[in-house]
């Protein structure tokens, strides 16, 4: 249905118009007087997938230097300089969009990879290099965690298949879930609002990482869907310990707002907590098997609550007023792992999607008697707030 509504959406919008230029009317000599041209951009390649998409928006945040706020005019070609008319491909071109060859989602096309296009932007000379993202206005003290009837819901929907014994998630599916990375993933987090990332205590050590969001492919953090966000502030729980993992929370401050849309949304907190044998899901880029290698796309898992085997394994590091356990009864297999740590717990309640818990620890990774332990957010929502509210 997301794909049928994409194509539906671009025929409708003029995608099979084949010019160069966007406005169709503009030429290379009409940018002139107070305007110039930009260097040419290639931000991305073509592939099988997604097809080939130069996107305005993640151009002026990969280059702002050399980018303007507001272009007046698109041109785009492929690398070897042939118009996009030349090449077959079907295509878009908007100045506000970008340059989107989707031969991908068309009947007929599928089976044909996009050229390598480049595009460059006529802009007012004087606004090249002006930052495209206004200044950011103080954190006040009505910030709250999203309101329910808009958070929690995916336009992409997710795979309900019943991480370590999951399955890869359907790209963008989970837009609530961040990466949090230095030179690469360490730890996962989630979209509570535009500004506010939950993650775990024991993810934190300094402010020295970036928070990529919109992101299902883990190295693909220039993806035409990313979001490279820098980090202001970061609150870890006073009384975190690190060797019993109790009060395993943290929040992080954006520097800059995430900006919301299909790829791109926040989670709902607060919300019910799952029950004894509920299903709830987790997601993150983790290893796939105890020591493993790191999971090179977004994966999930649907596990059940499993509080009383928690209690049982944990004994006395297991505390359900503020933990949840989680796996598949007396089988194991399919498990939150090493690098899904922060990442979420999530519980659907009527077709809403609610922050349960917090990936904590576990005794290695899908053990049929141990499973994963949770930080149960219900449990720190004042203390979120809190944070939320200081300056």
């Amino acid at each position: 249905m997301f794909v049928q509504g994409i194509v539906l959406f671009i025929l409708l919008n003029g995608l099979m118009a084949q010019t160069t230029f966007d406005p169709a009317s503009f030429t290379q000599s009409s940018c002139t007087n107070n305007n110039e041209w930009t260097t040419w951009f290639d931000s991305s390649d073509p592939n099988f997938t997604q097809g080939e998409l130069e996107v305005t928006k993640h151009i002026q945040q990969l280059f702002p230097k050399f980018m303007c706020p507001d272009p007046i005019a698109i041109e785009a070609r492929t690398i070897i300089d042939e118009s996009p008319t030349q090449t077959g491909d079907v295509f878009r071109l908007t100045k506000e969009d970008g340059f989107m060859c989707l031969n991908q989602m068309v009947t007929n096309f599928k089976t044909k990879l996009c050229a390598d296009y480049k595009v460059r932007y006529c802009c007012p000379t004087n606004s090249i290099g002006k930052p495209t993202i206004p200044t950011i206005p103080p954190v006040i003290n009505t910030t709250r965690p999203t309101i329910a009837n808009t958070c929690g819901r995916q336009v992409i929907t997710p795979s309900y298949q019943r991480i370590v014994g999951g399955t890869e998630a359907v790209a963008h599916s989970w837009p609530w879930i961040v990466s949090l990375q230095s030179r690469d993933h360490f730890c996962g987090g989630t979209l509570i609002d535009n500004r506010h990332v939950v993650t775990a205590a024991h993810c934190i050590d300094s402010t020295n990482f970036r928070v990529i969001a919109g992101l299902h492919q883990r190295t693909n953090i220039n993806g035409p869907r990313s979001q490279i966000l820098g980090v202001q502030r970061v609150f870890v729980h006073e009384q975190y310990n690190k060797k019993t993992e109790a009060n395993d929370i943290a929040l992080v401050r954006l520097a800059q707002p995430a900006q919301f849309n299909d790829y791109v949304s926040a989670i709902c907190l607060p919300g019910p907590d799952p029950q004894e044998s509920q299903r709830v899901t987790v997601a993150g880029w983790g290893v796939l098997s105890e020591n493993g290698n790191s999971a090179s796309s977004l994966r999930q898992v649907t596990v059940n609550v499993m509080n009383n085997q928690a209690q049982q394994a944990y004994r006395s590091t297991f505390d359900v007023r503020q933990q949840i356990g989680a796996g598949i009864p007396n089988i194991g297999g399919k498990d939150s792992c090493q690098g899904d740590s922060g990442g979420p717990l999530m519980y659907d309640a009527n077709n809403q999607w609610y922050l349960s818990g917090v990936v904590s620890f576990g005794d290695g990774c899908g053990a049929a008697r141990y499973p994963g332990i949770y930080t149960r957010t219900s449990a720190y929502l004042t203390w979120l707030r809190s944070k939320m509210n200081t300056p």
